[in-house]
């Protein structure tokens, strides 16, 4: 099967307390645009391939404002972001889908499980000036057609599922990439360093490679500066992984950057 990723219009909106509204009805309203960039990457397969949770069909998505004086990103994104399905019905992502959740200076990222299959989940993009604000969201499914990537860094797995996405439109420009599979998840984020919160230095042999620990409430991160770019290192997986992962990127300015 060919890879493909393709941006989606989902439905969005940005009108407070609509969601119970949405489940009332027996049809599902025609979507709207917003700000958010949405990308999705799937495998092109057959339905039947597919193994699926639900009987309902998503229709799009719909994305509220974070309520004011909202602190963890989990609240953040479960108060947010809903799925709609073609029947009329809705359903959130739940608190206990979290696969990593990471904030450093005013950047926030957060991995969570999405509710209409059991190998669907999403990456969330925050900013925050006063409140939090979302930029771009990756959803990904893993379809058992699905191709992996020999993505040459240095994991256990050598070959993993890769999806690349870009923010350019924003301030402070963004760029990530996820390797996923089945079970594990890993976001390798790269921006501007204009200012960067004082991270707890991790203790290694090497001290030529300095990385910084990311105190996180979900999964685990860390964090460099190279040649005035932050790279964020963030996942599932254990530490010593993620060490091992950043020593094998590319310098931050490299073409190949961040596998070669």
């Amino acid at each position: 099967m060919r890879r493909i990723g393709m941006m989606l219009g989902l439905a969005v909106m940005g009108l407070s307390g609509c969601v119970a509204e949405r489940a009332e009805r027996a049809e599902p309203s025609e979507p709207m645009e917003s700000g958010v960039t949405i990308n999705e990457s799937a495998e092109e397969t057959s339905s039947k391939d597919i193994p699926v949770t639900t009987d309902k069909e998503v229709f799009g998505s719909m994305i509220e404002d974070v309520p004011k004086g909202t602190v963890r990103l989990v609240d953040a994104v479960t108060a947010q972001y809903t799925l709609q399905y073609t029947d009329g019905t809705s359903e959130r992502p739940a608190r206990d889908g979290v696969i990593y959740e990471t904030v450093i200076d005013d950047l926030g990222l957060i991995a969570i499980k999405l509710p209409n299959r059991d190998d669907s989940f999403g990456v969330f993009n925050y900013s925050r000036d006063e409140e939090w604000g979302l930029h771009g969201i990756q959803n990904f499914t893993i379809p058992e057609a699905a191709e992996k990537v020999r993505h040459g860094l240095d994991l256990p797995e050598e070959e993993l599922f890769v999806a690349n996405f870009e923010m350019s439109q924003l301030e402070r420009p963004v760029e990530m990439w996820t390797l996923y599979d089945e079970t594990q998840c890993i976001t390798i984020l790269v921006t501007d360093a204009s200012s960067v919160a004082d991270g707890e230095l991790i203790d290694r042999r090497d001290d030529s490679n300095e990385r910084y620990r990311l105190n996180q409430p979900e999964g685990n991160g860390l964090f460099y500066v190279d040649q005035g770019k932050l790279i964020v290192v963030t996942g599932n997986v254990s530490e010593e992984v993620l060490l091992d992962l950043s020593d094998s990127l590319p310098e931050a300015w490299s073409v190949d950057f961040p596998m070669n």
